[in-house]
């Protein structure tokens, strides 16, 4: 008795964090919408991100209310763990992608703005072949506190449901969840690592206010701009990723492990997985938005200047965009006119 009470409160738990994680995921999205955006290929990434991170909240959300307390296994409850395993991959995969297209972008000056579609596709049905295994394997089933692939069989007998052992569940649990995704998030977060490293020499080398001449170099450093507050996003998994990957090693360990404090924290960064991208892009934006509105009131303070480049020729301007571009290595002089 005393352990359903304490599942109760840890699915309770589970919900709200779950709750609140699909109002951000929500917001960011209708926010982004808003702005128009979409219509550029970096935050496209990002909605597709967000976008994968509201329904693992949605399918969050479905499998604590489908948990059978009796142990008992439904279709209901075996749809959601589908629903889940699915959408947790959904995540990573696209997860690596991104980590990829940041890599080639910033690192080999590669825009692979072009993959976009290759990205969505080998998201959406890379999982579903993962999501399927445990289906035709029967092991979809309650699972701890939540619906997944079991770690106990629930048998009804005379005396009452017995737990037993599912080592087949178990080896499912590390080899299509627990093992690759603890590789791809710490590859993700090397390469990560990596990349702000090589940035970090090159802006060192190169000095960190140098004027962009060439337009190519210009589009592709205002590229990287939007794009790098992307890099978040691995960092943020694997970090999630530890603890419940800490919980279920534990679980695994033991048969009829009872819920403890462990797995509170475990609920709450599994289900936090949707809330840490939703967060991201808010606030993203929320910066985005507040340097905008910054750099216009600017702009008309600066009515008339003149410019003069190297090579002794004045430039008359009144654009913000280009007191901030000339203002790096160039004099400025007042239009005395």
């Amino acid at each position: 008795m005393d352990q359903n009470n304490t599942r109760d409160r840890i699915k309770f738990f589970g919900v709200a964090v779950a709750a609140i994680s699909i109002v951000l995921c929500a917001s960011s999205i209708i926010c982004l919408v808003l702005l128009r955006l979409y219509t550029k290929s970096s935050y496209r990434l990002a909605l597709y991100q967000v976008s994968s991170s509201l329904l693992f909240g949605v399918a969050s959300l479905g499998t604590f209310y489908s948990f059978p307390m009796s142990g008992s296994n439904s279709v209901k409850c075996m749809a959601f763990a589908f629903v889940v395993q699915y959408t947790i991959w959904v995540q990573i995969v696209f997860t690596a992608c991104l980590t990829f297209h940041l890599f080639c972008l910033s690192v080999f000056y590669k825009n692979l703005a072009k993959c976009e579609p290759t990205y969505v596709l080998f998201s959406l049905l890379v999982p579903l072949v993962l999501a399927i295994v445990p289906l035709t394997t029967k092991n979809y089933g309650p699972s701890d506190v939540w619906c997944w692939i079991q770690s106990l069989n629930y048998i009804n007998s005379t005396n009452g449901t017995i737990l037993e052992p599912n080592f087949n569940g178990k080896v499912e649990q590390m080899v299509l969840l627990y093992g690759p995704a603890f590789a791809i998030l710490l590859a993700c977060s090397g390469g990560v690592i990596v990349m702000g490293i090589i940035l970090a020499c090159r802006a060192f080398k190169n000095g960190a206010a140098l004027a962009v001449t060439n337009s190519g170099q210009q589009h592709h450093q205002q590229l990287l701009k939007q794009l790098l507050p992307l890099i978040i996003y691995p960092i943020i998994f694997f970090l999630y990723f530890l603890t419940p990957f800490a919980n279920r090693l534990y679980i695994i360990s033991k048969d009829n492990v009872p819920p403890n404090s462990l797995t509170y924290a475990a609920v709450f960064f599994i289900t936090s997985w949707s809330m840490g991208p939703g967060v991201g892009l808010l606030v993203h934006m929320a910066i985005i938005f507040y340097i905008t509105r910054r750099r216009r009131g600017c702009g008309r303070k600066v009515k008339n200047y003149v410019s003069i480049d190297e090579e002794g020729i004045a430039t008359r301007g009144t654009s913000q965009r280009t007191v901030s571009v000339t203002s790096a290595t160039h004099y400025v002089i007042p239009d005395e006119t």
